[in-house]
Order: C-alpha cells, then structure tokens, then sequence
C-alpha cells in the first residue's frame, strides 16, 4: 500500500512537472499565415526552386540566394516587398546529367544546386553548385551576377549531393569546407584555394577521425585563429556502455595556420581534433542529436562567446521533443588542452596524458615525426563539453525544433536579454525570450502550410528582421510587431523586450534609444505598476443582448488573446459560473440551454499575470410578448425588457386585475397587485419601474391551457394501456384454462356439443 502511494505522488509530481514545462513554452501568441497583424514579405518565382542557400550583404539590403540552377541577387531594402535584381542561370552540362541520370540514386538530384554562398572578399562571391554530381565552382562579383567568370572543378571542397549537410567558412580568401565527396559520400573536412605556397588540407583516412558524420554548421574565431566545426557522428561510450549505434554530437577545430606535416601528415591536419557536446541536465536522457547550431559573439571578453544549439534525443525523436544548450568558448577551449585519448592498434580507446600541452595547440605542423605520429592517433578529448551551467535553456515535448537565429537586445529599463527564433517542422517560428524565472515564449508565427524538407534561416540584427530559405521560396519576418498590442495591459502582458507603452501618445511601440520612458516589465509583466492610467480610466467592453428562446442551445463565444491567460465565465455578481448545466469548451466559449434559470448576464474574464479584465459581456433574455387585453380595440406597444422608450396605451379599468402566471426570471419573484398610480387605475408590478413602465403592463404569454390539455390527454392514454394489458392478460387465463380442462368439465364451451349427441342418440 505505501508503495502504491508512492508511487502515485511520483506520477503525480512527473505529470505536474511536464505540465509546468509545457506551460512555460506554449506561445503566448498566434498568429496563423495570411494574418495581416504580422505581415510577411515573400519572394517566389515558379521557375526558381531550392532557395535555402542565403547571404545576406553587410549593409542587409540584398539577400543572396543560392538556388536550383541558379544564382539569385534580392533587393530586400524596402520593408514590405522583396524584389529580384539579378539572376545568374546555371545548369549542368548535357554529358553530367546523363551521367548522373545513370549513376545517381534519385533523378531528382541531377541539377545544380548552389550548396556553398560565401563572400570571397568585399567585392566577389564564391559560388559552389552539385553540378549533378561534378562539382563546379565560380567567383562572381557580388553588384553584378552576370558578369564573366571561370568556372573550376571543386571535387574536394563541394558537396556531390543536394540532400546531405555541409558547412563552409572562408577566411582571408580561404575556403574551409566539411562536406561528403564522390558517389559513395565519403566525408572530409578539408581547405581549398589556399594561397601562395600554402596547402590544400585534407582529413587523414585514420580510423575513428570520423564516423558516419553530418555537418551542422561552422564558425571562425579569430581571437584563437581556429575554425570551429559543429556535427554528429557514430560515437563510441566507453568502459561497459559501449554503443557503435549511439550518435553523439561534437566540436572540432583546425588552425587556419596549419599548413601540413613535412614527412608525416603531409597535406593533413596536424591540428585536428574533437571533443563531445554533451546536452543533459542532472542525469536525464541526454539529447544527443544536434540539429542546428549558431554562434553569438563577445567582443569585450571572447571567452563569453556562446554557441546555441538545438538538440533532439536519438531515440525519441517521433514525440517531438527538443531541448536548446549553450556552450561557452571558454569550457571548449579547457577541453581541448586537456587529457586525450589515443586510439591503438587493438582498436581500443586508452588515456593519454597532454603532459606537454602541445595536443590541441596551433603551430604543430612543424614539430618533430615523433609528435605529429602521436597526433595522428590522439584527437579525441577525454572531458566532454557540457552547457553553461550544466542545465538547458529550453525544452518542449511538443515540438521539434530544427533551425534557430539568436540575438540578445537591450530593454527599456537597460537590462540585456536573449533572444531565440526557433523553425518548428510543423512550419511555425516561435520567439522565445530568456528570463530569470524560465523561458518565454512571446509569439509564434506560422511560416509554411505544409512542412519543408530542406530550408535554413538568417537574421539580420540591424534590420530586425528573419529571413527563411525553404523549397519553395524566401521569406521575410519582422522580428517584432508592437502595434499588434492595443492597450498599455496586453504590451506590458506580452513581455517582449523589443515593445513598450508609450502613454504620451498611447501606442505600443519599439524600444529605442530616443523613447526612454516606456512601460516594460519583461520579467514579471506586472500591469498594475505600469499601467496605473489605464487600469484606473479603462471601461470595460459594453454588454451585448442576445435574445433567445426557452430550450435553445445558446453558445457564447470567448476568445483571449493570450493562450497563458486562465478564462472563466462569470455571472453579473462575479460568481463563477458552474460546470452543469453549463458547458465549458475547450476554445473558452459557453454553452447551455436556455431555460428561466439560465436567462441571466454573463462576463467572460481573463487573468494573467495577477492582472484580470473582462474580454465580453453578454445579456441572454427572453423574448417579451404581449399579453391580450379585454378591449380588442387597443393597441399596445411590442417592448423588451432593456427597452429605454415605452408608449403609452389608455389604462385598463381599475376592477380588471391581471396575473403574472409566468415564472420569474432571475431568482426575482414577480406579483401584480391592483394598486393604482396616481388615480390612473394602471396595473403596477412590485418590483421597481420608471414612470413610463407604470403606463404599461406586459407580461410573458401563458401555456396553462396547453399544459392542461396535454396532462388530460396523458391521462387518457394511460387508462387505455392500463385497460389493454388487462384484457389481454385475462384473455391470455381464459386460454390456459379451456386447453388444461377435460371437455365434459366445460358447462359453457361444450353445451351446443352435449345437446348434438342427445339428439342423435335413440330413445330406450
């Protein structure tokens, strides 16, 4: 018994936990595609597919986009409209895509598509397309697409195939580059056009260096002169937890000086080396599989770069759950001078002691044979990478997360804060802000309809905006839109760092520095201190009449526009209205039949944040009829309860006296007496009336003789049923008795057969 209860507060607390997370991502906001509170500009052309290659200039007015056998340059400086300025058109040759036809798994993979955008200087983009299966790449210069080019065999720098990851990187006109190569995607880190008298590095074909990898992503720190690489791999779990299936996501680094041993590793990296990133927090389920990675950058102090990534669990991935980590430069570079482990003849991992510090240290290129044979098998650190804090930024058993852009602003009150832009697989973009208390997710917004297969995003941080790559096209989402908030309580509510209340000119509006004294509370959204001007002089929405019949089905419709906000509906009196007969919906709205109890006022009220208002106030009535007068010849007006004009009617005699048969609505009892107002002889009610309402007497129409009629006829047809059953079983006696007895016992039945066999029987 002790164990089952246990056991019970333990499902309890892990159901209220998972609630708890859920609560904190939901989206606060909605906004459905098309909807024109948040307008997106969108660039598609039926002629162009794949556009999920994206460059954005340094000024951020054109967008370059590498596509399905092309090249396209976007005029993306007007804020509501993308435009096209230049298109380069590039198609394989008729010899590659016959080959490729014959050689390929897919024919849908024989084009070009432009896998690798990057600037080469200031003035030309290096271009790299599949080439259906031959890669080729060009130098283009960037202010005009057509202009002439040479185009070059890219073999070991482009990726063969359109459907598996790569990441690229140039610095100082140099092209770092992980992709997979030839037909049967083998896969390389490598750098080409190098300079001058300097190599083209390639990975060596050691064992272990890497395993079934996929590249994520890649950034240069300048600060280390290193490039960071950022995939997943096949990975080995030492000691008794060793797993060939387990995937496990790492961080790799070469030094941009590196430039090939002279005897041993000649044209390799001889500072390669890789690390693990381990997601998890306490000791749950790790999420090992990186989807997506970006960098955010410390100027001041680079050791507090960070790099967020997005991360699903292996086996999991069905449920949807995603997790987001942060790991500084700082614990990356701790790992990579510390302990190895070097890999032997005997296919095991053993510890190997950085006594020296030279494993994981630019410059070794040049060090002896002795050292560079120890580096080609020890590139493995032994301590893994875990996120700042050792705890997740995010989690979400909902959805799956696959791309992210991250950005951190300043808000009213000068506090800096962290913004996340994360692309669900469902084709919504959520915006998450992180706080002190938690995550918050502020909006989503749904970008496609149907989920995208291949698709990629970028931020521009001077522009405020996002742009999406996707199969289908290009699309542009502002990251904020403060004027979708009407009121001081709903832009306080919202928590945005980007929006505050401006209540000189009484508009939700961007935080900048030329608008200093604006409404915000990000972290706890406290309406009541910000917004003291507006909770004192704001009314509450006017209350609407619906008039219905007695046992109509009525539905009140209540829709917040915040999902975090908790909805109830209330009676005039602020009580709260029950759960029978009434019927709560899921969307909020209320549902009953209407009866003389149900007639009544109901407000629907949401509270948030401590903060309540009243979304819509609605009357449920009666329809009011007249009731008929002795004196057919008068008229008599057609009034409703919450009419404000009454008409008068000439009085009716004083010894008329009219009852209310009616039943009261509201729990108010009714009475008509035969008092008279002023010697006028008009019938009053008890309750109070204006002096119009004393002219007139109305009341609801009377069905007593309907249900007289109706209890007459149910008696009627009940003595008939009663005397059916009687007859028939009297009738059902009368048989069981003439089939038991013997014929001569039967006086009545025999009598016309006795009185036959005396007549034919002879006289003695």
């Amino acid at each position: 018994m002790a164990g089952s209860l246990r056991i019970w507060i333990f499902t309890v607390f892990v159901v209220g936990l998972i609630d708890s997370l859920e609560a904190s991502m939901r989206p606060r906001v909605s906004f459905p595609q098309g909807s024109l509170e948040r307008g997106l500009s969108v660039y598609h052309s039926s002629t162009v597919k794949n556009t999920t290659t994206l460059l954005l200039s340094s000024d951020a007015n054109t967008l370059f986009v590498g596509a399905r056998d092309s090249v396209l340059s976007l005029d993306v400086s007007q804020p509501d409209n993308i435009t096209l300025k230049d298109k380069l058109q590039w198609t394989p040759s008729k010899d590659n895509l016959d080959k490729c036809k014959i050689t390929s798994k897919t024919v849908c993979d024989c084009g070009n598509f432009i896998r690798i955008l990057q600037f080469l200087n200031s003035t030309h983009l290096y271009a790299c397309g599949t080439n259906a299966y031959g890669p080729q790449s060009i130098i283009i210069p960037a202010d005009s697409l057509k202009a002439r080019r040479d185009k070059k065999d890219a073999k070991n720098c482009c990726p063969y195939s359109s459907t598996q990851r790569n990441t690229a990187t140039i610095v100082d006109e140099e092209l770092y580059t992980a992709t997979n190569i030839g037909y049967f995607g083998d896969k390389v880190i490598s750098r080409c056009l190098s300079k001058g008298k300097r190599n083209n590095l390639v990975l060596d074909s050691e064992p272990k260096l890497l395993n079934a990898p996929v590249f994520i992503s890649s950034t240069h720190i300048s600060s280390e002169g290193k490039i960071l690489l950022f995939f997943t791999e096949l990975g080995d779990l030492f000691g008794d937890l060793f797993v060939k299936s387990f995937t496990v996501s790492r961080v790799a680094q070469v030094c941009t000086d590196d430039n090939g041993g002279h005897r041993v590793l000649q044209k390799r990296w001889t500072s390669f080396a890789k690390s693990q990133l381990v997601c998890q927090q306490g000791d749950e389920l790790q999420f090992n599989v990186l989807q997506d990675i970006v960098t955010l950058l410390d100027d001041d102090s680079p050791d507090n770069t960070l790099f967020y990534g997005v991360f699903t669990p292996q086996w999991s991935l069905s449920s949807g759950q995603s997790a987001v980590c942060a790991f500084s430069l700082g614990d990356i570079k701790v790992a990579f001078s510390g302990q190895y482990k070097t890999f032997d003849n005997l296919n095991c991992w053993s510890r190997h002691s950085n006594g020296d510090g030279k494993l994981g240290k630019c410059g070794l290129f040049n060090d002896t044979d002795s050292v560079l044979n120890t580096v080609k098998k020890t590139f493995l650190t032994e301590h893994a990478v875990r996120p700042v804090g050792n705890k997740l930024l995010l989690s979400s058993t909902k959805e799956l997360y696959s791309r992210l852009a991250v950005q951190r602003i300043r808000a009213a009150n000068g506090q800096k804060y962290t913004l996340l832009y994360l692309l669900t697989e469902s084709g919504f973009l959520h915006k998450v802000v992180l706080l002190d208390k938690g995550p918050h997710t502020i909006e989503e917004i749904q970008i496609f309809k149907q989920p995208q297969i291949v698709k990629n995003l970028i931020l521009s941080s001077s522009k405020s905006v996002i742009f999406v790559g996707s199969s289908e096209g290009v699309i542009r989402v502002p990251v904020s839109s403060c004027s979708v908030y009407p009121n001081c309580a709903e832009c306080v509510l919202a928590r945005d760092p980007f929006c505050g209340w401006d209540s000189e000119n009484g508009v939700c509006t961007t935080v900048s520095s030329t608008r200093p004294n604006l409404q915000q509370d990000v972290e706890d959204g406290n309406v009541t201190e910000q917004c003291t001007e507006f909770i004192n002089t704001a009314a509450g929405p006017a209350t609407v009449t619906r008039t219905a019949q007695l046992n109509d089905i009525v539905v009140l419709p209540c829709q917040s526009r915040s999902r975090l906000a908790e909805v109830t509906w209330r009676f005039s009196d602020n009580s709260v209205v029950s759960q029978f007969p009434y019927m709560h919906q899921a969307n909020g709205s209320l549902t009953f039949r209407v009866t003389p109890d149900t007639v009544s006022t109901y407000r629907c009220v949401s509270e948030e944040l401590g903060f309540r208002q009243t979304i819509v106030s609605v009357s449920v009535t009666l329809p009011v009829t007249p009731r008929s007068f002795p004196y057919p010849s008068q008229q008599h007006p057609d009034i409703t309860r919450d009419s404000n004009k009454v008409t008068e009617m000439e009085p009716i005699p004083k010894d008329e006296i009219l009852f209310d048969e009616t039943e009261p609505t509201e729990g108010k009892k009714t009475a008509w007496t035969t008092g008279t107002d002023s010697g006028s002889g008009i019938q009053t009610r008890n309750n109070p009336m204006n002096s119009a309402e004393k002219d007139v007497c109305i009341s609801k129409k009377s069905y007593y003789a309907e249900m007289v009629s109706f209890c007459l006829l149910f008696v009627i047809c009940l003595c008939l049923f009663i005397a059916s059953v009687v007859l028939w079983r009297h009738s059902m006696r009368c048989n069981r008795t003439t089939s038991e007895k013997k014929p001569k016992d039967s006086e009545t039945d025999n009598i016309w057969q006795t009185e036959l066999e005396d007549k034919q029987t002879p006289s003695s």
